[in-house]
């Protein structure tokens, strides 16, 4: 007979299978047009994270501080599936507060690459190399700069609010929204200086997948150390 320590092991390692595997369906699915097979597979993909999460945060050890916040990771994968599948992250990426903050993912990059002393040249929201980069050239986006990201912080602080918002008062809430917008586009415009470095260095195909799959798990670490510490400090508040 199994041992409920080695069950819950068991379901930490299946729940990483699944939060992996639904990241990896999500990310095939915003470079897919929308159709009715993905808006089926939406379902699957939720509940993989759902019960993903869930177990892994209850099994390892080290996440045993974030038990309580699997339904905020869960609302803010099901709203990255929606935001796709109702084409909103194209509309705001267009809108005037994409553009702005596009504008200063450019620019924060460019003034890092320069600290970095790489060689760069930048025509609107185009970044140019000179040798030795092994990439001629990078756009950098709203969307490439984690514009999606910051969308699904504000989506999945909004369920957050309704657990903790009501003792914490309208001020201290919205010093969390904006420590939280403020950490996320710090994180974002980190990640798109990472990827160009990748690409600087290593070439497209390792840009390619930085590019992919970075995004992801800096929001996800970054998102866990900020519920972390304002969730405790909420308590520390309230008690």
């Amino acid at each position: 007979m199994m041992t409920l320590q080695f069950k819950v092991r068991l379901r930490a390692i299946v729940g990483s299978t699944f939060v992996v595997a639904s990241l990896i369906l999500l990310r095939f699915f915003q470079l897919s047009d929308v159709s009715l097979v993905w808006i089926v597979l939406m379902g699957g993909g939720v509940l993989m994270f759902v019960i993903g999460s869930r177990w892994v945060l209850e099994g390892v050890s080290p996440f045993a501080g974030y038990r309580s916040m699997w339904p905020v990771f869960s609302a803010a994968m099901a709203i990255a599936w929606l935001i796709h599948a109702a084409q909103i992250e194209t509309y705001a990426a267009d809108s005037w507060l994409g553009e702005f903050f596009g504008s200063i993912t450019v620019s924060v990059t460019v003034g890092l690459l320069h600290l970095s002393n790489m060689p760069v040249t930048v025509a609107g929201d185009v970044l140019s190399f000179g040798s030795p980069s092994l990439v001629g050239a990078v756009q950098v986006t709203p969307l490439c700069g984690g514009f999606l990201s910051v969308l699904m912080f504000i989506a999945a602080f909004s369920f957050v609010t309704v657990d903790v918002g009501r003792s914490l008062g309208l001020r201290r809430l919205m010093l969390l929204l904006l420590g939280g917008i403020a950490v996320t586009v710090i994180a974002a415009v980190l990640r798109v200086y990472v990827v160009t470095l990748v690409g600087f260095y290593y070439g497209w195909n390792a840009l390619d997948l930085a590019h992919a799959y970075l995004g992801y798990v800096l929001f996800i670490s970054v998102a866990s150390l900020f519920w972390y510490i304002s969730l405790g400090w909420s308590k520390r508040l309230t008690t």
